[in-house]
């Protein structure tokens, strides 16, 4: 059984496909400052251990000390960002919509994404581009402390019609409709852009954290419907209030829960598939292990392949992200389902 006839019976999404762009990932446009930190370190700075929090002045001053005292590695970053950049190395054309500074920080994350084969629709909006700090614990464990700077200040008018119909999906997370900031209602936009002109929709459930602090408002946003969602497993258990999952199924006809190292499953109404992890000896970072995933899944749709497959390609790339430090793997590969 293809995958792609899991989500709708007249759906096909061929790599050749017939509109320009296979993915375009709306997002908080932040990039990452990447520390590796003691676990008193980072108890210091009252930030909870794998979550996703915004910071305040003080943390702000106590991560620019942080940073000063380690060596960070600086990316561009955001979650459906990392998405794209996996989906690029593997072949599929992919754009990017979001909002930046006019600061290095932004022209550096504009510069980046056109060097990695990704078409920016970036806004340059005067001020501080956002920054996630990114704080990697001795587990490996990522927390990220961010600063938003101007990236929540894109506006509905910034987004182009043309574009969203001119893509097979549009990617974006409930990172995206946290707060109330323009963002939130140009994420709606483009979502509702993309209902009236046959974009599918992909979405990402992000963070347990932002999903219990947007809870209503998540909820009435998934009661439509989306195309592939995706979660990890404590998103999938905090959504669902419990383990079982097959529930995500009252959203999407296609879901999809990312176990970690114990493997990854599908859920649509006609079953599960589930398949086992790449065992990973040596993690030193797992901040973009579940972007690389989806991006190595969308590979598999794309292509046709078996929905077993798709998992296993998922699996493959977040495995060796977690290898190394960082959300973003500047390999190109061609026929990945040939190697793993």
């Amino acid at each position: 059984m293809k995958a792609e006839k899991f989500i709708n019976k007249n759906f096909q999404v061929p790599c050749e496909s017939s509109k320009k762009y296979h993915l375009t990932a709306i997002s908080d446009a932040l990039t990452d400052v990447i520390i590796e930190v003691q676990d008193e370190e980072l108890s210091e700075l009252v930030l909870i251990k794998g979550n996703s929090i915004e910071i305040n002045a003080e943390n702000h001053r106590k991560l620019q000390k942080l940073a000063e005292r380690h060596l960070p590695t600086v990316s561009p970053g955001g979650s459906p960002t990392n998405v794209i950049y996996g989906a690029s190395n593997l072949g599929l054309s992919c754009a990017f919509i979001g909002c930046v500074g006019n600061d290095d920080f932004g022209y550096a994350y504009i510069n980046n994404l056109r060097e990695n084969d990704i078409d920016p629709y970036v806004t340059i909006k005067r001020g501080r581009s956002g920054l996630c700090y990114t704080l990697i614990s001795p587990d490996a464990q990522r927390t990220f402390g961010l600063d938003f700077g101007v990236t929540k200040k894109l506006y509905p008018y910034e987004i182009l019609h043309s574009l969203i119909a001119d893509s097979e999906f549009l990617h974006f997370s409930a990172y995206e409709l946290r707060g109330d900031y323009p963002i939130n209602k140009a994420t709606r936009y483009a979502y509702e852009t993309a209902r009236k002109v046959g974009t599918r929709i992909s979405f990402d459930l992000a963070d347990s954290f932002v999903i219990n602090s947007i809870r209503s408002k998540l909820l009435e946003f998934l009661e439509p419907g989306v195309d592939v969602l995706f979660a990890n497993e404590d998103e999938a258990t905090t959504l669902c209030n419990g383990d079982d999952y097959s529930k995500l199924l009252n959203y999407s006809d296609l879901a999809i829960v990312k176990l970690g190292e114990k493997g990854a499953i599908a859920y649509t109404p006609k079953g599960t598939t589930k398949v086992e992890a790449f065992k990973v000896e040596d993690v030193r970072d797992t901040n973009g292990a579940g972007d690389n995933f989806q991006a190595g899944f969308f590979y598999g749709l794309f292509k046709e392949l078996p929905l077993e497959l798709c998992l296993k390609i998922g699996n493959f790339l977040a495995a060796n992200i977690i290898r190394r430090i960082g959300a973003q793997s500047k390999v190109k590969i061609q026929g990945i389902e040939y190697i793993i």
